[in-house]
């Protein structure tokens, strides 16, 4: 007999559409998904709004400083789509992120997005570690074709948000936020991109703007899932000790 997975952690590249597949699986698993709801629920914890929280969400100051001092407040909103940040302060939130999701590894059945989950419950029993990755190339495509954004637009995008993502879980972990040691599963959600015209991603335009209504797994995330559904079978953890959680 095994003992079924119960928590799920998804950390994952911009541009691999990992918030996408974790709502895939949170649907297809009737279990709660944390992203940007941590956001939410800070933002009503503290009294302030879902914006502000969300400047700060996965971020360390010095960074976000060194970036509103480079480009200027006015570059920063451009480059980001958020204002510079104001008044919590990078350890409290990320105080507050780690209770919240404690909280939710508590309750079960859950997805955790990000936000160093797979370090805060790197010990924790029926959990299982996931990262999501795909090639340079097919992130750029990705965020060109969903955010509508130029190609160098894009590779600047990306750049900041990895380097964002890994400053916070350095800073916060003592820990490389892309070590393969500490996911159980990873996985390239390139894999099953349906290819485009040739010429699709040269530039956004009304020709190649991202259409909600298009049918069919054009990014691979409902393949990815399907993966990672398996994995959560496969590493159920035995209740026999002898058992091994690799069958």
């Amino acid at each position: 007999m095994h003992t079924p997975i119960t928590l799920l952690t998804l950390s994952h590249q911009y541009g691999s559409g990992g918030s996408l597949i974790a709502r895939d699986l949170g649907q297809r698993l009737k279990w709660k998904v944390w992203d940007k709801e941590i956001v939410r629920a800070i933002a009503s914890q503290q009294h302030v709004s879902e914006s502000y929280v969300d400047t700060k969400d996965e971020r360390v100051g010095s960074f976000i400083e060194r970036l509103v001092e480079a480009v200027g407040v006015g570059g920063f909103e451009r480059t980001y789509n958020v204002p510079p940040p104001l008044r919590l302060k990078d350890g409290q939130l990320a105080r507050l992120t780690r209770q919240l999701i404690e909280d939710a590894a508590q309750m079960g059945n859950a997805v955790i997005v990000g936000r160093g989950g797979n370090c805060i419950l790197a010990d924790r029993p029926r959990t299982l570690h996931v990262f999501v990755f795909a090639p340079p190339a097919a992130r750029v495509r990705r965020v060109m074709q969903v955010e509508g954004l130029t190609r160098a637009e894009a590779e600047r995008r990306i750049a900041g948000m990895d380097k964002l993502r890994a400053d916070y879980v350095r800073k916060f972990y003592q820990a490389d936020w892309q070590d393969p040691d500490r996911y159980h599963l990873q996985i390239d959600s390139s894999m099953w991109d349906e290819p485009g015209p040739e010429n699709a991603w040269d530039e956004p335009g009304p020709e190649n703007a991202w259409d909600a209504t298009r049918t069919g797994d054009v990014w691979g995330e409902t393949h990815t899932a399907d993966v990672i559904v398996q994995a959560l079978e496969r590493y159920a953890e035995p209740d026999d000790a002898g058992e091994s959680a690799a069958g």
